[in-house]
């Protein structure tokens, strides 16, 4: 789809009829619109949906009251209070339909009868308006070109692209457009269509045997009315078994209290404590076991972690100098010396690049030693500030700790070992261990026959219903088993091509992504490969050495590069020509990174990009990398005291240049 003109007449703070020329060229794709907040940027993009779509815009199959009081709400306010009833969107829009360019005028107008808004809709398709069936079936087409959903994910809000990196939703993301724009989506809809048509034509299938199957559950229900006395009558004794052992184990253990015993409270008190203990000792243990695995070392040889700190530290400043030293060439420094109004010559080129070179040069001993990655610098960096905070004492005091306790833990088995070991009293001790293992294992022999009586019960009552439904309903049932087969293959064949295409469509979006990413990043070359699981949609990174990297080590705008670069690509390799719709999408990015988007991402969005702006956002100094590839440039410049927004021809007046429709 590519968008040629929208028309708003008394749409949102559009008062009266206002244009705006969409249309680019094969060198200046990009249109780009300013405007303050609250000027009508997202009014805008409401009507380019709504004028398309109507009440599928908003996710409503019909124009019910939900969908007209959106619309009551988008309709200019003065305008309805002098009851103009004229509120209308028109866009003019040209689709490849069966390899034919085809171009259309769509109107959707609204008009207030008896204090309700009503919607009317007419097409022009190649000069020619349609009739109403033509007009029904142009729209259905319409969704199949460009489906309401699709025109939100070319759209692309700064809000949503922060929220998608925030709450590390890249990977759904990922998914839900890759679906849709491989048109993969289609035919998972059509495999959960034929396995719903497989499971009634199953259901239907096992109905023509109804008579077998009579006599089956019948013989089941018998069987489960068996095993259930039979679980009753084990559940019956066995409850009798434990009464009797209660008995016993209760009478020993009066005997045991009377004659001086620990009582079982105080016995229970003191092995809780043992145990306490234990595991308080067995996680100081493992403690130390870390530590003395991983961070020990570090402290041993603490002088030659600051030493490599220090290096590494230098062979920054080294890399740095270097790709300084490179990029600073004789151009470059006139260039500068141009700009701060300043006479280039010899003399004072070199002296502006020494002193520039000065403020990061390097001794002259640092030499490449480690030549470390940013992760591994990290690494040495937290073992140098982990090694300084000292710890040693704190692990001292934990093996102390443990002594302590496992002498306290010697005394403790210590009384229960002189308690127990009594002539008078072992027996007991032991007979009422031996009781109480006796009634732990009935007990559980008893839930066991229960949990099984449930089960067996729930199974008659099934049964049951079953033997009700075939002797309610019996009768003959056409067979269904040959289209249950064949939709069981196509289903499986569409799930073989899904996952095959999906996996040669990513190994596309890979390459594209990192071509992208590695002319939008300030870090040339920082990245050397992107990984996309197919089965989970999961990015990987890999540097140059192909080991993984973090994706927690890069920024927040590198993470925003990461995600519009691997869009890109999945737009690209979908080969689909729809229109890139970007709102406040460089809030994010510092300089460098916006230079970025705005001359080589934006003007390689396909055929049209329609970017809306504030002039916070893109002020002059960005504005200017722009404008090459602007074919049209637009100011929304809102009256506060009218309440009206004006549409202006040129962008927040930069330079005084007003771009001709």
């Amino acid at each position: 789809m590519y968008l040629k003109k929208i028309h708003l007449t008394n749409i949102g703070p559009y008062r009266g009829m206002h244009t705006i020329d969409l249309s680019t060229s094969s060198s200046k794709n990009t249109v780009l619109i300013g405007g303050e907040n609250g000027a009508g940027k997202t009014t805008l993009l409401n009507s380019i949906k709504m004028g398309l779509f109507g009440s599928f815009a908003f996710g409503y199959k019909t124009e019910n009251k939900e969908y007209l009081k959106k619309v009551d709400s988008l309709l200019n306010y003065s305008a309805k209070m002098n009851n103009e009833n004229n509120f209308r969107l028109r866009i003019d829009f040209e689709v490849i339909d069966d390899f034919t360019k085809k171009e259309y005028s769509l109107y959707r107008s609204w008009r207030y009868q008896n204090e309700n808004v009503k919607e009317s809709l007419d097409v022009l398709q190649d000069g020619k308006f349609l009739n109403d069936y033509e007009r029904e079936v142009f729209q259905s087409k319409l969704k199949e070109i460009m489906p309401p959903h699709l025109l939100d994910l070319c759209l692309f809000d700064g809000e949503e692209i922060s929220r998608i990196i925030n709450n590390n939703l890249l990977s759904s993301y990922i998914e839900k457009l890759t679906n849709v724009l491989f048109n993969l989506d289609l035919f998972e809809v059509m495999e959960k269509d034929l396995d719903l048509y497989s499971q009634q034509s199953a259901r239907t299938a096992s109905l023509n045997d109804q008579e077998k199957e009579l006599i089956n559950l019948k013989e089941t229900k018998s069987s489960h009315q068996n095993k259930i006395m039979e679980y009753q009558k084990k559940i019956h004794d066995l409850s009798l078994q434990r009464q009797t052992v209660e008995e016993e184990y209760e009478r020993i253990k009066s005997d045991f209290e009377i004659h001086g015993g620990l009582v079982r409270d105080q016995r229970e008190s003191i092995n809780q404590s043992i145990v306490g203990l234990e595991n308080d000792r067995k996680q100081n243990q493992e403690l130390l076991k870390n530590f003395v695995a991983s961070t020990l070392p570090f402290y041993l040889a603490k002088d030659l972690v600051k030493e490599t700190r220090e290096q590494l530290t230098n062979e920054e400043k080294f890399q740095l100098f270097s790709s300084l030293d490179e990029k600073l060439t004789s151009d470059k420094i006139k260039s500068i010396l141009k700009q701060l109004e300043l006479t280039p010559n010899e003399n004072s080129e070199n002296v502006l690049r020494q002193e520039i070179l000065s403020t990061v040069k390097p001794s002259d001993s640092t030499g490449l030693i480690h030549g470390a990655s940013f992760s591994e610098g990290n690494q040495v960096e937290n073992i140098y500030q982990e090694v300084q905070t000292n710890k040693l004492d704190s692990y001292i005091s934990v093996i102390d700790e443990n002594k302590a306790k496992l002498k306290e833990i010697q005394e403790l088995r210590g009384k229960l070992k002189i308690n127990d070991s009594s002539s008078e009293f072992s027996g007991m001790v032991s007979d009422m261990e031996k009781y109480n293992r006796q009634l732990h294992s009935i007990t559980q022999e008893i839930e066991a026959a229960q949990s099984a009586l449930v089960e067996l019960q729930t199974q008659l009552d099934k049964v049951n219903s079953s033997i009700e439904t075939i002797e309610f309903k019996f009768r003959d049932q056409e067979k269904s088993r040959n289209s249950f087969v064949e939709s069981q293959k196509i289903i499986s064949l569409s799930q073989k091509f899904r996952k095959i295409q999906l996996q040669k469509k990513l190994q596309e979006v890979q390459m594209e992504a990192l071509r992208m990413l590695n002319k939008l990043m300030r870090k040339r070359n920082y990245i050397a490969s992107i990984k996309i699981d197919s089965s989970t949609f999961e990015v990987s990174l890999y540097d140059q050495n192909n080991e993984a990297m973090e994706k927690s080590t890069l920024s927040a705008g590198e993470k925003e590069i990461l995600l519009l670069s691997i869009i890109w690509a999945i737009f690209k390799c979908s080969g689909r020509n729809v229109p890139f719709i970007f709102d406040t999408l460089l809030g994010r990015l510092d300089r460098s990174h916006k230079q970025s988007i705005l001359t080589h991402y934006i003007p390689n969005c396909g055929r049209q990009a329609i970017v809306l702006s504030t002039d916070s956002e893109i002020d002059e100094s960005t504005y200017n990398l722009l404008h090459n590839y602007t074919a049209k440039e637009y100011t929304l410049d809102f009256d506060v005291n009218n309440k009206e927004t004006t549409i202006l021809n040129d962008y927040f007046s930069f330079k005084g240049m007003e771009v001709n429709q």
